[in-house]
């Protein structure tokens, strides 16, 4: 997390709760919903972080870029310099560093923020990656081609699924990690390390089933908002919180359909 530390769980009874859920051992749906429901006024205000809000304009602006015949040009004004273009690692460092350096110190940066910079790094990297030829053998065309194609609505609703889903598990293990420790040792919830991992991965797999109601309106934003011009900061934010907003209340409706 940088220079972020988790902070404790608040004492209220919403948190209560999830402590209570944590040393029961009960569903991933289940832990998950309290969670959500314990931190919505921290996520409803963080919708309007900078970083959040900038991260996601910065990827529905990525492959529009790197289609143009100066493509060099147009990234470079987004903060990627020529070098950065020529690997996926370079380019996927180069995003963060945008991130950081159009934010600053900005008002009203939170956690979610950073979060969110970290969650769009990795999509970009696991997303385009798969698609590479070979990752250390592609050139910088395969490359450039590779994110150009984030443009259709198939590939860009599934960067923002995967983006999602990772931003969502990333938040709640930033909520849960502080209290879970508590919950690890003979005895406990989580008798071993086997049993956290095993916890993440039903963790990250429950965040992924829910990041499919993103997917299903997600291509379809971003071609009509592409069709009536250049997506503005302001759009691609009111778009990530109601993007936010779906994934908590997809995570609240899936305790009742999977618990």
């Amino acid at each position: 997390m940088g220079h972020l530390e988790p902070s404790e769980m608040a004492s209220g009874p919403r948190w209560r709760e999830v402590k209570r859920l944590l040393g029961e051992g009960v569903s991933v749906e289940n832990l998950a919903e309290a969670t959500v429901e314990a931190a919505e006024s921290e996520l409803t205000f963080s919708d309007c972080d900078p970083a959040f809000v900038y991260t996601v304009w910065l990827l529905t602006q990525i492959p529009i870029a790197a289609k143009q015949t100066n493509s060099e040009v147009r990234l470079a004004e987004l903060g990627f310099p020529a070098e950065s273009t020529q690997s996926l690692h370079g380019f996927v460092a180069a995003f963060s560093n945008a991130v950081n350096a159009h934010v600053g110190q900005s008002v009203g940066r939170t956690d979610l923020g950073e979060l969110a910079r970290l969650a769009a790094a990795e999509s970009l990297s696991t997303i385009v990656g798969s698609a590479l030829p070979s990752l250390f053998g592609a050139s910088p065309d395969d490359f450039k081609a590779e994110l150009g194609k984030l443009a259709t609505k198939t590939r860009f609703a599934r960067l923002t699924r995967d983006f999602f889903a990772r931003l969502t598990l990333k938040t709640l293990e930033y909520y849960l990690s502080r209290e879970q420790a508590n919950h690890v040792g003979p005895g406990e919830t989580y008798t071993s390390i086997d049993d956290q991992i095993a916890f993440r991965r039903a963790l990250d797999d429950h965040c992924y089933a829910a990041s499919a109601i993103v997917e299903r309106f997600a291509g379809g934003w971003y071609g009509k908002a592409n069709y009536h011009g250049e997506i503005t900061p302001d759009q691609a934010g009111k778009f990530a919180s109601y993007a936010l907003k779906k994934m908590r209340n997809e995570l609240c409706r899936r305790r009742g359909r999977d618990g």
